[in-house]
């Protein structure tokens, strides 16, 4: 998460949209099933399209199970804007019946209910509403990057790689003008060198690498702590720099 990046911030009646595929319902592994490999990134790119066509007309999207973080990422949309919605692409070629299915699978697996549902090939449609930026999680960085552009603020997230840390962080920059906790001293940002030394005299060791993001850990506590790279931030942020103090004391 790069300092300045969440700059546009929620307003009042802001919007959160949570993507499904990748987000919440792990399409990964059921798409990798189909495939008969081991994982997703073992399909080869000529098969990929005749697997996608292979769930037209199916309940494919059903059968996905949740992440274990599903019900986190909810509670975690709905403690900074009261509530949530859904904002996910229909199967190319399929939207009808896979529209049909994604819905069946959030009546059966989230709670609370997304306030609205939206199964759209348009997603920065929802960016805006009547002047207020909305917040979308989704893990296509091309869906992401719509969205900014037509005024939303996107929070990019793959649940099977990055650490939900990375949401709540970016949420509660966000969010910071919601909540009247912005900080105004935006001149004295951490570098990533300090939270390094930080992390280590606190006898956090770096245990492994997550997506854009370095896990440390503390053996004796038992807490983790997600930095990012030192190319994604050489300054970090407010919002790391106050869960940095938080995981430390």
């Amino acid at each position: 998460m790069r300092a300045g990046e969440f700059a546009r911030k929620a307003q009042r009646n802001s919007k959160i949209y949570l993507d499904m595929d990748g987000v919440l319902a792990d399409f990964f592994a059921e798409y990798a099933k189909i495939a008969n490999v081991k994982s997703y990134r073992d399909i080869p790119p000529a098969k990929a399209d005749p697997l996608l066509d292979s769930m037209v007309g199916t309940d494919f999207f059903a059968r996905l199970p949740k992440f274990p973080t599903t019900d986190q990422l909810v509670k975690l949309a709905v403690s900074h804007a009261g509530d949530y919605s859904i904002c996910s692409s229909p199967l190319r070629n399929d939207y009808t019946n896979s529209a049909y299915w994604k819905k069946i699978w959030i009546r059966s697996k989230l709670t609370p209910q997304p306030i609205t549902v939206e199964i759209t090939s348009n997603k920065p449609h929802y960016a805006v509403s009547n002047g207020v930026p909305n917040i979308l999680i989704d893990d296509k960085g091309s869906n992401i990057r719509g969205w900014r552009e037509a005024g939303g603020i996107g929070i990019k997230y793959q649940a099977d790689e990055d650490n939900l840390n990375i949401v709540k962080q970016a949420l509660d920059i966000i969010f910071c003008d919601v909540k009247d906790t912005c900080d105004t001293e935006e001149v004295d940002e951490m570098s990533h060198c300090d939270a390094e030394k930080i992390l280590k005299k606190n006898n956090f060791h770096k245990e492994r690498a997550h997506g854009s993001h370095e896990v440390y850990k503390n053996d004796e506590t038992g807490k983790t702590f997600a930095l990012p790279h030192k190319h994604h931030a050489t300054d970090l942020s407010k919002g790391v720099e106050h869960d940095l103090k938080k995981a430390v004391h």
